[in-house]
């Protein structure tokens, strides 16, 4: 099943690395690096790839794009923490947290080889924190680094590293209220996600999604929060939609379940049916829970088919 513990990994100093998020963040994805070393994990990512599957784990790009821009390996790691706002463009403007074991001068040396440039030492409110490329990166956007203390790094642009080093070492007030309060709730697992839900993100005008569902209803969802974790052979997700209210959430639950139920009905195969059918959609006042856990080779299969 899925780990009971509440989301919360602490620092060398005791720190969780969400209190160095800006507050204007929408969207957390925390990454436990054990991930990396877990045999049903790899088990699920060797299946997909054996499979040809298009559909690639959104953690496993975080991983690799971390560690092609850096030169570190995460392995070596602890924890990962990425944030960014839908504000102009998130993902360019992302920011990554990561507690390690590593020195300053491993990271930066690190950065220098990948970037093939020196990196200079800047000072913060004071201070010697930031370490930017003396020149121009061969990358879009220039990576920056900030130093957090405790083997604990941030990544990113400037604006970013600086808006987490503001946090830190200067006067910005950390990510709270009900993203932060949902993320902190959230089960333990390899990847955790904890993100508010644009109108824009709901695919209302999108000539690909069913005609026959009704989409408008994810317009009331708040926050988003969503685990991934296996055990024992299993792999699963639990997904937490936070609602403007109890009927607003029964509308949710209600669409979720029809799209279930269209897509099962879909099916050809009887097992897959079978196996989508699976997915548990439960309201509870403002909230509704998805939940599904199943043997790795019928996880592959539904993502191979696009589900869920």
């Amino acid at each position: 099943m899925l780990m009971a513990g509440c989301l919360g990994a602490l620092s060398g100093d005791g720190t969780d690395p969400a209190e160095y998020v800006p507050s204007d963040t929408d969207t957390l994805i925390h990454i436990d690096m054990a991930m990396l070393a877990d045999d049903d994990h790899q088990q699920l990512v060797d299946s997909m790839a054996d499979g040809e599957s298009d559909d690639t784990n959104d953690q496993e790009d975080i991983v690799s794009e971390f560690e092609a821009e850096t030169g570190l390996e995460l392995e070596d790691a602890d924890e990962l923490l990425l944030f960014t706002s839908f504000d102009d463009n998130p993902w360019d403007d992302s920011g990554i947290i990561v507690q390690s074991d590593w020195t300053t001068d491993e990271v930066v040396s690190a950065a220098e080889d990948t970037e093939e440039t020196p990196y200079e030492e800047r000072e913060f409110d004071g201070e010697t924190v930031h370490y930017e490329p003396e020149s121009e990166s061969r990358q879009s956007t220039e990576m920056h680094i900030g130093e957090l203390g405790d083997g604990t790094f941030v990544f990113g642009s400037q604006d970013t590293v600086e808006a987490s080093l503001a946090v830190e070492y200067g006067d910005e007030e950390a990510l709270s209220g009900d993203i932060r309060d949902a993320y902190d709730e959230t089960r333990d697992g390899h990847v955790t996600l904890a993100t508010t839900l644009p109108k824009s993100t709901v695919p209302t005008d999108d000539p690909s999604a069913p005609d026959d569902i009704d989409f408008e209803a994810f317009y009331n969802v708040e926050v988003l929060t969503s685990v991934y974790d296996t055990d024992d052979g299993e792999a699963g997700f639990e997904t937490t939609l936070h609602t403007t209210g109890e009927d607003e959430a029964l509308d949710v639950a209600d669409v979720i379940d029809g799209g279930i139920s269209i897509a099962s009905g879909s099916m050809a195969d009887d097992d897959l049916q079978s196996e989508l059918r699976k997915i548990d959609v439960e309201q509870d006042g403002d909230t509704v829970e998805v939940t599904y856990w199943g043997e790795i080779d019928d996880v592959t299969q539904l993502i191979e088919n696009g589900l869920p």
